[in-house]
């Protein structure tokens, strides 16, 4: 969706490759302080200019408008088209997985998941959002990739001790589960570039490669052994081919072009190539500004596997199956709405980094708002065709579990509004705010699922579910309406109108 963001008459402008319109003048000083202030370890601020006459205006030529707001819909376009891809492929992985296979290798491939997604998104340290806001830039690409990986390194060492412990037939699972989504991890930098450069064909055609391929190999996979861990190589595969060999391929004009260290440092493009104690410090600089969103990232992760693993621990590895491919609605509407975050979060970044704060507010509540009315009508159809959807799509198995499925649809809608106010955050750079609320959240995901899911088994586990979104949803509200109240209150604010 294209939201059009009306500007103040008395500020000269031009539009971006989003069709957002800034002061040009004003976003030529604010890159100037960033890249300055950076280098000399300044705080960088940003203050309005409002001594402009207001008939001192420049008119932006119609084709190069015309050409931003085209670029912008062929972005969205791609994006969709990804998104829409990625997650009918995903699903038919479930879906597979539920037909040709049982309840408990389902069971399995959903502790995979349960098990992996903490601990990369935790070794991953949040770093495309630190990548995508890092304005400067402060770090270059490489300074990210490199951390990225060793993370992985040591997500992967973590997940091979945790795989021993669960079984062999399970472990083996869990582990190559592991090595799919570490892949994804390392490929997800590669989009941060590409999305820095505004540029969301590859990020899709990367999405839609690794969900075909995955889909195709696991399925062959399936039917020729009756293995889910063979099956899951076919995860691997996709993942290496997607997000990995594509996206290193299709990156390659853009690292040429990308800031090096030095320049990214403030220094100059011919000076001598780093050295690797140079090169490590700057991944420990960049590890510790990036750490509190790691953190919290692995501890949303943790509170929302939490009922997954109570589900699994006290109703058994089937009852775990029926209720993963049940929540599949939930890790859908996540994927979803976390790529649209990240499409979004460059756009909140330049309208707070500029000082528009009106303009800030009213496009999260926007999303915000637009996510629970759309929430609405979705939930109103599952009601409706609910119990025939679960038997028709996942068979006998499942049968007699559709409140299980509304209640997590109302939970996913929940999520959505979560993770725009997430991405609002995220714009504000607040990273340390949000591992203290993490913690919080899992604290509270694990009270309901012990509380409830021994008294009302899956019914109970989808309840803790809602319960953990609205505690999440009402806490990250009240930290953003005070982080934009304390910026209100300490400097003057540009007004839209």
């Amino acid at each position: 969706m294209l939201v059009a963001l009306p500007v103040p008459s008395h500020v000269p402008y031009r539009a971006d490759a989003d069709g957002i319109l800034f002061g040009r003048r004003q976003l030529e000083k604010m890159e100037e302080r960033v890249v300055g202030g950076a280098s000399r370890g300044r705080s960088v601020t940003f203050p309005v200019d409002r001594s402009r006459d207001p008939r001192q205006t420049e008119s932006v030529p119609g084709g190069e408008a015309r050409a931003g707001l085209g670029k912008a819909a062929s972005g969205m376009t791609w994006s969709l088209l990804g998104l829409i891809v990625a997650q009918v492929a995903q699903w038919a992985v479930m879906v597979l997985l539920s037909r040709l296979g049982t309840p408990e290798m389902v069971g399995q491939y959903a502790l995979g998941l349960a098990v992996g997604a903490p601990v990369i998104l935790l070794a991953g340290f949040g770093l495309r959002t630190v990548q995508v806001t890092d304005t400067g830039p402060l770090f270059s690409f490489n300074d990210y990739l490199r951390l990225r990986t060793s993370g992985m390194v040591v997500a992967l060492l973590l997940i091979g001790v945790i795989a021993a412990f669960v079984g062999p037939a399970a472990g083996v699972v869990v582990l190559l589960v592991g090595v799919a989504k570490a892949l994804d991890a390392v490929g997800d930098i590669y989009w941060g570039l590409f999305q820095r450069h505004e540029r969301m064909r590859p990020i899709a055609i990367s999405m839609i490669s690794n969900g075909l391929i995955s889909v195709l190999a696991v399925v062959s996979l399936l039917v020729l052994t009756g293995s889910i861990g063979w099956a899951m190589i076919g995860s691997v595969i996709g993942s290496l081919a997607g997000s990995v060999g594509y996206c290193a391929r299709a990156a390659k004009p853009l690292t040429t072009i990308e800031p090096t260290t030095d320049v990214a440092a403030g220094g100059t493009r011919h000076g001598p190539p780093p050295d690797r104690p140079a090169a490590l410090r700057r991944m420990a600089r960049l590890a510790v500004v990036a750490a509190p969103l790691g953190l919290a990232s692995g501890l949303v992760s943790l509170s929302e596997n939490l009922p997954r693993y109570l589900a699994g621990h006290l109703l058994g590895t089937a009852a775990l199956g029926i209720f993963a491919a049940l929540a599949y609605i939930v890790l859908a509407a996540n994927v979803l709405f976390a790529a649209i975050s990240q499409l979004l979060l460059p756009r909140l970044t330049r309208l707070f980094a500029a000082g528009d704060v009106t303009a800030f507010t009213a496009l999260t509540l926007k999303l915000i708002l637009g996510t629970l009315c759309c929430g609405a009508v979705v939930v109103a159809v599952v009601i409706g065709a609910g119990p025939a959807t679960v038997r028709l799509v996942y068979g006998a198995p499942y049968d007699g579990h559709a409140v299980v499925l509304i209640l997590l649809t109302i939970a996913a809608v929940l999520r959505g509004a979560v993770f725009f106010l997430n991405t609002a955050l995220y714009a504000l750079r607040k990273f340390g705010n949000q591992l203290v609320a993490s913690m919080i959240m899992v604290a509270v995901a694990g009270s309901g699922g012990y509380l409830l899911i021994p008294r009302f088994g899956l019914v109970g586990a989808a309840w803790s579910v809602i319960i953990t979104a609205s505690g999440d949803s009402l806490l990250k509200a009240l930290m953003l309406k005070r982080a934009l109240a304390k910026r209100l209150s300490t400097r003057p604010v540009q007004a839209s109108g």
